[in-house]
């Protein structure tokens, strides 16, 4: 067994249906879910809706990793699940988090077309940082108002 860490940022498109009542329960239920089941497997992450889309960077061993993301792609509140990037990392970006929750925006703060209609590996990849990037600096943001 490989004491490897991996991070996964993906991005799905919400297919919850209802008004955003419940849709803001159904993203308290993810969490409330994530928050229980992810200590035991070593993974850590953070979550943001914008825009109808869930973005999502979640680190941890590989093999739950890919248990994990296998779960959410047959999850039916997720369609459209496109990975940006997955990859062994060095240290935890949210190893304080078994799951953080960025926020909610009602507008879009990535390209989702431009990412989803892109074959370019590099430029998935980027995306993908991006989301890590903005997911630390809300979440860092989200906890500075709250303490």
């Amino acid at each position: 067994m490989t004491d490897d860490i991996y991070s996964l940022a993906y991005i799905s498109k919400n297919t919850i249906a209802g008004d955003q009542d419940v849709i803001n329960a159904q993203i308290e239920n993810i969490l409330m879910t994530a928050q229980s089941n992810n200590p035991a497997k070593g993974i850590t992450g953070a979550l943001l809706y914008s825009g109808g889309y869930f973005c999502q960077v979640i680190e941890g061993p590989e093999e739950a990793l890919e248990d994990l993301f296998e779960t959410i792609q047959m999850d039916s509140r997720h369609a459209e699940c496109t990975i940006l990037h997955f990859e062994p990392i060095e240290e935890k970006g949210f190893s304080g988090w078994s799951m953080a929750f960025a926020g909610i925006d009602d507008n879009m703060r990535f390209d989702i077309d431009g990412i989803k209609a892109s074959k370019d590996e590099l430029a998935m990849k980027s995306a993908g940082k991006d989301l890590v990037n903005v997911l630390d600096e809300l979440v860092s943001q989200r906890q500075s108002v709250s303490t």
